[in-house]
């Protein structure tokens, strides 16, 4: 069973064991929302839940609560 991720933002979970650091996610958010610090992510608190981290993430690492209607 895969440890729980861990709580970066109010919106986003990230899981270390899945992720790869290809800092796809990163490379993709239009805010530069995300950084590695340390071996880990984290989120400078300028997250639009636009989640194409989430998307693009080739490993499933990254979580983005979507945006309520």
């Amino acid at each position: 069973m895969a440890k729980p991720g861990k709580t970066i933002d109010a919106h986003i979970l990230w899981t270390p064991d899945y992720c790869k650091h290809c800092s796809t996610c990163i490379t993709i958010c239009p805010v530069k929302n995300l950084e590695f610090r340390d071996d880990e992510m984290t989120s400078l608190g300028k997250c639009t839940q636009c989640l194409l981290c989430t998307k693009y993430c080739p490993d499933f690492a990254i979580e983005v609560e979507p945006k309520e209607k």
